[in-house]
């Protein structure tokens, strides 16, 4: 079975009004209405997984905007209004973004405390009534298997794993997709993927090395195209129908 996912959500929410520097997630309490808008357009146009607006809900992310405090309640209402869009239509990802810090010894963050940050919010989701985690634009190995961890420990929905890669075909700290694959199967990851950074033409070998490394299904969410600054402003070459066309020329070459 195939499912579609939603498209791009920081975008869309700041054409509904959210300001420079504002926290998105926040729109779950202030403006659910916008939210909810977002949701069911994507859904209008054929997707059957969308994702909440919890990519930065984790207590880590919200203590920037003085809101860490508030993480349960901002990732509830996420599910709520995501579920209420969804309806019969479609499925609710719980989305988990990366801490914005690196593990040690890479970075400053103890291994334990992001697995701590992780789990409260995978069990605030799961709680929520969500339908499946998202762990997603890690490019980080070290994390994401913190993230996968602690998803686990919390609940028991299946969890998405999405990495993010570079133009080498491998995440920023190094890691290749085969041994993505290997390592986050054997850990017991529900799905294993891709998504951002790079255009569908350039994930198709990245996802290519994933399926032969792994016996779970695949997930892949490409930017439209690689990214390009005009004017400050970044902007992107592929329109719907160039986009569109690489579901089924992606699923040949794979």
């Amino acid at each position: 079975m195939i499912h579609i996912f939603d498209g791009a959500l920081g975008t869309m929410l700041q054409a509904g009004g959210l300001q420079p520097g504002a926290c998105p997630e926040l729109m779950n309490i202030e403006k659910p209405d916008i939210v909810r808008g977002i949701h069911e357009a994507y859904i209008r146009a054929g997707a059957t997984i969308i994702e909440t607006n919890t990519f930065g809900a984790s207590t880590l992310k919200l203590a920037h905007y003085g809101l860490a405090d508030r993480m349960a309640e901002l990732n509830a209402a996420a599910v709520r209004i995501a579920k209420e869009a969804a309806g019969s239509h479609a499925k609710v990802a719980g989305s988990i973004g990366p801490t914005g810090r690196f593990i040690e010894p890479l970075g400053d963050l103890p291994f334990d405390e992001a697995y701590s940050v992780f789990f409260t919010q995978a069990k605030a989701l799961a709680e929520a009534g969500a339908d499946y985690l998202i762990i997603e634009t890690c490019i980080d190995l070290q994390e994401m298997r913190a993230a996968l961890l602690a998803a686990k420990d919390a609940c028991a929905l299946p969890v998405i794993c999405q990495l993010s890669y570079s133009e080498d075909g491998r995440t920023v700290t190094g890691t290749d997709p085969q041994s993505a694959a290997v390592t986050l199967e054997a850990m017991g990851a529900s799905i294993i993927g891709v998504n951002c950074s790079l255009g569908p033409e350039q994930l198709v070998p990245i996802v290519r090395t994933l399926a032969e490394n792994c016996r779970v299904p695949i997930s892949v969410l490409p930017n439209a195209g690689m990214p390009y600054l005009e004017d400050g402003e970044t902007k992107f070459p592929m329109g719907p129908d160039d986009f569109g066309a690489w579901g089924q020329i992606g699923r040949a070459h794979v």
